[in-house]
């Protein structure tokens, strides 16, 4: 089986699926990539239209990459929500699926399962699509490097940060824009993340639409402590998170000239070289790559 490509995307941007005029807006906006949601925020008598709006969207076509968020298989009839899938000619521009309320292993390997077997059957190249666990309970954050090596599928990690959401009421923490109940949930997931060989790391929503100074306060911080992306629920939270998530054009220059220099030292036998005063070895290396990386998503 292959495995999914990795890609980083800064945000991604939440569309109800029992809101279809939504499923459509979201794709002429900024976002990086969609989420088209069939969990929390669709009623679940509303379910079934949901799933028919997604796959009438998908067989519209997509315009910008895409992640579906299904049910967990603990807590919902995910298999259903993994048929929108099947029900369309073509997935191009589907990257795979968020899993909520991820709390271990056996949820991102019954998922994995699930997803290998619409492959088999056609729906998607092999193990083209991905899954990406989105941590909502204090047990799920304690597995969280467990979750992250429990699939090859496993290409990102989300953490539901959201004020008032599943994971503070599970926590029983304060919610503030500079969060000190959120500082080491986001950093285990980010250490326990990068432990297990996975980069792509989103913080979660922002409910406050009206506050976009805080909101920029909050991204700011997941960024400081190591978070590559921001999940959206409004499109205009999309410019301020691009703004902090996006490398500047002096880091850009910075990463550039760096490799430039490493390169050349290597040319040269030298492992170790001075690059505007510093001295630089593979440390630097990955951290310049990792920023050239995040840089092709603008």
């Amino acid at each position: 089986m292959g495995t999914p490509t990795p890609t980083m995307f800064r945000t991604l941007l939440f569309a109800p699926g029992s809101r279809p005029e939504l499923l459509a807006k979201a794709q002429a906006g900024n976002a990086d990539a969609l989420i088209f949601d069939l969990e929390d925020s669709v009623p679940s008598n509303a379910k079934d239209e949901a799933r028919k709006n997604v796959a009438q969207a998908l067989a519209a076509g997509l315009r910008k990459p895409m992640y579906l968020r299904i049910s967990n298989p603990r807590a919902g009839d995910f298999r259903s929500d993994l048929a929108v899938l099947e029900q369309t000619a073509s997935l191009a521009n589907v990257r795979g699926v968020i899993l909520p309320k991820a709390d271990d292993s056996q949820d991102v390997q019954a998922v994995a399962a699930a997803l290998a077997a619409l492959e088999t059957a056609g729906a998607a190249p092999a193990g083209s699509l991905a899954i990406v666990p989105l941590i909502e309970t204090c047990l799920g954050l304690r597995n969280t490097f467990e979750l992250c090596r429990a699939s090859p599928r496993v290409t990102g990690i989300a953490l539901a940060s959201a004020e008032e959401g599943d994971f503070m009421v599970d926590l029983g923490g304060r919610w503030t824009p500079r969060s000190m109940a959120l500082a080491y949930p986001r950093s285990k997931m980010v250490v326990d993340a990068r432990a297990a060989g996975i980069e792509w790391i989103v913080d979660g929503v922002f409910m406050n639409l009206k506050d976009l100074g805080a909101l920029r306060t909050e991204c700011e911080l997941a960024r400081e402590l190591g978070c590559t992306g921001k999940m959206a629920i409004h499109p205009t939270q999309v410019d301020v998170m691009h703004e902090v998530f996006s490398p500047s054009a002096q880091e850009i220059e910075y990463a550039q000239g760096l490799l430039a220099a490493h390169r050349e030292g290597e040319a040269r036998g030298v492992g170790a070289v001075k690059f505007r005063g510093m001295m630089v070895d593979y440390a630097n290396v990955r951290l310049a790559e990792r920023t050239l990386s995040l840089a092709e998503a603008r």
